[in-house]
């Protein structure tokens, strides 16, 4: 697993927005839990996303909000990119503007894995960074922002010999 710590600077995503429910959801780090377990035509919702927003780089990010920790229900984006020349009257109402504030993030690459042992590479980065790095670190997660998942051209299997990665984005701050 390999981390940068890096400003980020604040930036918006557009996608698209489905509602779901599972026990102990807290952030984006809960996500691989419910991968198998929901029916989403990711390919079809990129291709929309992509030729409505035309985003300036290629790359979709994935992120949890809206959490309500009793009842186990959060809202899912899957999006890209949404730049300042983007037209929002194309979204549609299953879409989403969600802003990402700036600041200090702790960026981790998950390792080159095979396509099929992606989702299960994610969610053991996920789990190192909660209960090794993290609790290790000088910093501490930043509640105050949101994490995502992105993913970039690293994630396409056919054009990487069937290996994909992609990168864990967590706020953080100095730990007091």
């Amino acid at each position: 697993m390999e981390v940068q710590i890096k400003e980020i600077r604040a930036f918006s995503v557009v996608g698209v927005v489905s509602r779901h429910s599972l026990a102990n959801v807290k952030r984006s780090a809960d996500i691989p839990a419910f991968w198998s377990t929901i029916s989403m035509d990711y390919g079809k919702h990129l291709s929309r996303l992509y030729d409505a927003f035309e985003p300036a780089s290629h790359g979709e990010y994935g992120l949890c909000f809206d959490v309500d920790e009793i009842t186990g229900e959060f809202s899912y984006l899957l999006g890209v990119a949404f730049d300042d020349k983007a037209d929002e009257t194309r979204m549609e109402p299953d879409m989403r503007k969600v802003a990402i504030p700036g600041g200090l993030y702790a960026v981790f690459t998950t390792p080159k894995v095979q396509d099929e042992l992606y989702p299960q590479s994610i969610a053991d980065t996920w789990a190192e960074i909660l209960t090794q790095w993290l609790p290790e670190s000088p910093y501490e997660y930043d509640e105050a922002r949101l994490d995502f998942e992105k993913y970039d051209e690293r994630d396409h299997a056919w054009l990487h010999d069937n290996m994909v990665q992609m990168d864990i984005c967590v706020p953080v701050r100095k730990r007091a």
